[in-house]
């Protein structure tokens, strides 16, 4: 058993010289759990910030490969240990959490055998030709890696999108090292997966600068991570209003930075046709993880000829339990958006809509709407961030692709078609490739697989970077950026773009 500490872990030397202290929640008690941590001060955010700078001059770029795979054997290591921990801050369950080790693992030995093939550089070689004119020099370009970078991870994947998760693990692929701000809501899973990561650096004899783990309920600790001069990016998975603040942030800067913010989705579904499996795989996807999942299905368009599809989705959700959420925040801000909802007048409530008193729990729920009302509603265009899907009646294809056509960006859409619906269902498909970053046919949006092709991003306001994934081999792209070489001697040269 490793022992937690609540202590920053800089470059791996604790600390904690700060006064603001927080505890995170066991949500199915909600008793405070045991160990107690410090917000970051100034100078140790200023020394995770240098420490990192000094360890990307110095990162050993060939071994870059094995230490991914280190931590993924250092993640395992710490075997029950971190599932019991990580439940106690999320209540997600032994099963869903030994699922999402196995991803973030996979992932980080998927990163390792990726950069392996260095094809992911896009090197480029033009040479000299001195019989054009003018004459031609010689021109030789590749992506190289771009600095420190700040990763903020999400509240709903504590390993995923957790501090090896996603963004670290991508980031760090591309030789960056990563300055992590661990969530508040899950600090103890962090520092365990801290103490993997840096046990991995020891082995590998990596720069301790190459990872730092930084502790603040309090925004100014997220601000000033952003806004330090050395820091070249940021990867934040989140909400909206949190993923839009840290862009301004960024944006603002004297130099700004990239920011690769995803900030959830409505995932809106369009049923064409109905199967015997429609209801049940839209009832699984709508209370997975209580709904808070940014791929869940969160309002469904439907014809008259699906109109079915409704009570049939009411029927599955009555027989489900309602689960618990990952914070009070959470459950707050579902009361309040469902609230919302529910008074608007041409809106009906067909199962749930209300909290269950003394825990942090919330009915799994089921409104109805027409075409109109949802167009004429913007409130009904927000994310409902929990077990609470919207079914919106509408009149025919026209009406759905109009739907689509004021759709805001999404990070995925799903269509539910026939074959005998195919052709008239191409103009839709048209039009939702203008609005997400992935379609589905005949499925449902969550379950993001980790693969190279994948493509887990869309068009603000899912993203704030459409031409980026977070999810899957190319999202290194985020932290690499490119550079030429002119008439460049061979020995001043990168080997890769060496003759």
């Amino acid at each position: 058993m490793i022992p937690l500490t609540g202590h920053n872990l800089i470059a791996g030397k604790p600390s904690s010289n700060g006064k603001n202290s927080y505890q995170s929640t066991n949500p199915r008690t909600q008793e405070k759990n045991p160990v107690v941590f410090t917000d970051a001060t100034h100078d140790e955010i200023n020394e995770a910030v240098q420490k990192a700078e000094d360890a990307f001059e110095n990162v050993p770029k060939e071994k870059i490969s094995d230490f991914l795979k280190e931590v993924s054997r250092q993640i395992l290591h710490l075997g029950d240990q971190l599932l019991e921990v990580a439940d106690s801050e999320t209540a997600l369950g032994i099963t869903r959490l030994i699922g999402e080790r196995t991803r973030t693992c996979n992932q980080l030995d998927a990163f390792a055998d990726f950069i392996q093939d260095t094809s992911y550089k896009e090197i480029v070689i033009e040479k000299a030709d001195a019989k054009r004119t003018p004459p031609k020099p010689d021109i030789r370009r590749m992506l190289i890696p771009i600095g420190p970078v700040v990763v903020f991870p999400a509240s709903n994947f504590p390993f995923a999108f957790g501090v090896c998760g996603g963004d670290t693990a991508s980031a760090w692929a591309a030789g960056c090292p990563v300055i992590v701000k661990a969530h508040p809501s899950h600090p103890q899973t962090s520092e365990l997966f801290a103490h993997a990561v840096n046990k991995a650096i020891d082995l590998c004899n990596f720069p301790k600068g190459y990872f730092s783990l930084i502790h603040g309920k309090h925004v100014e600790v997220s601000k000033e991570l952003v806004l330090h001069p050395d820091v070249e990016a940021v990867g934040f998975t989140g909400s909206r209003r949190a993923g839009r603040a840290i862009f301004d942030l960024a944006s603002h800067r004297e130099r700004p930075i990239p920011v690769y913010a995803e900030m959830g989705s409505i995932n809106p579904v369009f049923v064409l046709t109905i199967n015997e499996d429609t209801a049940e795989q839209l009832a699984n996807a709508i209370t997975l993880g209580v709904g808070q999942f940014c791929t869940k299905p969160g309002v469904i368009f439907i014809k008259k000829e699906t109109d079915s599809l409704i009570d049939q989705v009411v029927e599955k959700l009555q027989a489900k339990e309602p689960g618990v959420l990952l914070n009070e925040n959470v459950k707050s801000n579902l009361i309040n958006i469902v609230s919302k909802t529910k008074n608007i007048d041409t809106v009906e409530v067909l199962l749930g809509g209300h909290e269950i008193p003394h825990n942090l729990s919330f009915e799994n729920t089921v409104f109805v709407t027409d075409s109109l009302t949802y167009q004429k509603n913007t409130v009904l265009h927000q994310e409902h961030f929990g077990p609470v899907a919207l079914f919106v009646r509408c009149n025919g294809d026209d009406d759905l692709l109009n739907i689509a056509k004021n759709l805001e960006g999404q990070l995925t859409a799903t269509i539910h078609v026939g074959s005998s619906e195919i052709k008239q269902a191409k103009p839709l498909v048209l039009e939702l490739t203008k609005k997400v970053g992935r379609l589905i046919i005949n499925g449902v949006p969550t379950g993001v697989e980790v693969c190279t092709a994948m493509n887990h991003g869309g068009p603000y306001p899912a993203t704030t970077a459409l031409h980026t994934t977070s999810v899957g081999m190319y999202a290194i792209k985020r932290f690499l950026r490119p550079l030429a070489f002119q008439n460049t001697p061979m020995e001043l040269l990168p080997s890769e773009l060496q003759d």
